[in-house]
């Protein structure tokens, strides 16, 4: 979301030019041309980065005109990009409840919820949002998100089909839609969809994260082999992040010890996790405690001898 406000060489120095004239004034009159000024100068900071001095000076505008809701919509930004999304949220809902008509400050009183409160706190929001935008893609995305963090699948699966619509051109969504066909047991419109979101032109670490969902997915529909596959293809990602990376080696590790039963190989992975850095004890232990882990005895002595202690 953009800041109001003019090209920044005329926005600032006219700025302080009408915010000097009108501190010579006594009384400052008309009140609304005061606050007018001081918005002024507030996004002339802002586009500075001077975020408390823009603060300041959007707080102005607002004692001498409580209504202009764009100060208090950029308030709300400087506080949010000053580490306060909570004290952002808090300055905006007064403008959110006088002007429900105002999207763009329904929006982000929305996506201050979801980043304070969760994304499920925000669905409602979306969701009216979503009936004031239903052209908007991002919109339209954001509530299938939100309303799936609820509990609501289908009408998450709803909001992204009319996303696929109006935009359809994410990796992330094309994989979430892939995931609620999944839950409809849809599996060939699921597949069809993973596909088409691995055949967009996107970076290897944005593939990561989908890749990893899928393959989880792929697990608990016990479709073993396609999991394996999905972890090979996620892992042949040459820019993946080592933290997500070892995580990754042990999952692929874990199916292939306790599901597929090829020791050798699932060794092999569960080590190569230990060398990327996957050291999260809980996991480890319930993977070595599993009751349906083959040889736990002798993966124990394996480990020790590689020299893993997690």
């Amino acid at each position: 979301m953009k800041a109001v406000s003019k090209p920044f060489t005329k926005a600032f120095f006219g700025a302080l030019t009408l915010f000097f004239l009108a501190s010579c004034a006594t009384p400052p009159e008309p009140k609304a041309d005061l606050a007018q000024e001081y918005y002024n100068l507030g996004n002339a900071w802002f586009e500075l980065k001077k975020f408390d001095q823009a603060a300041v000076a959007y707080q102005r505008a607002l004692l001498w005109n409580p209504r202009l809701n764009l100060a208090a919509l950029n308030f709300a930004r400087t506080k949010a990009e000053l580490g306060d999304p909570q004290g952002a949220l808090e300055v905006l809902k007064p403008a959110a409840a006088k002007d429900p008509d105002n999207v763009v400050i329904q929006q982000y009183v929305a996506w201050l919820t979801a980043k304070t409160q969760g994304l499920a706190a925000s669905s409602s929001l979306y969701a009216a949002l979503a009936l004031k935008l239903p052209g908007d893609g991002p919109t339209l995305y954001n509530a299938a998100l939100s309303v799936n963090a609820a509990g609501d699948s289908k009408k998450a699966l709803e909001y992204l089909k009319r996303w696929k619509e109006v935009d359809g051109k994410s990796v992330q969504g094309l994989t979430l839609l892939a995931r609620l066909y999944d839950e409809e047991n849809s599996p060939a419109a699921a597949a069809a969809w993973f596909d088409a979101a691995q055949a967009l032109p996107a970076g290897d670490a944005g593939r990561f994260s989908p890749l990893m969902a899928r393959a989880e997915d792929l697990v608990k529909a016990k479709q073993y082999g396609d999991a394996l596959s999905a972890w090979d293809d996620l892992l042949a990602l040459p820019e993946a992040p080592d933290q997500s990376r070892g995580e990754a080696l042990f999952r692929r590790g874990s199916l292939l010890l306790i599901h597929i039963q090829d020791y050798p190989k699932g060794l092999q992975s569960l080590l190569d996790a230990w060398k990327a850095g996957y050291k999260d004890a809980d996991q480890w232990n319930t993977l070595r405690h599993s009751p349906d882990l083959l040889y736990s005895v002798k993966l124990e002595a394996d480990l020790a001898l590689a020299g893993v202690s997690p």
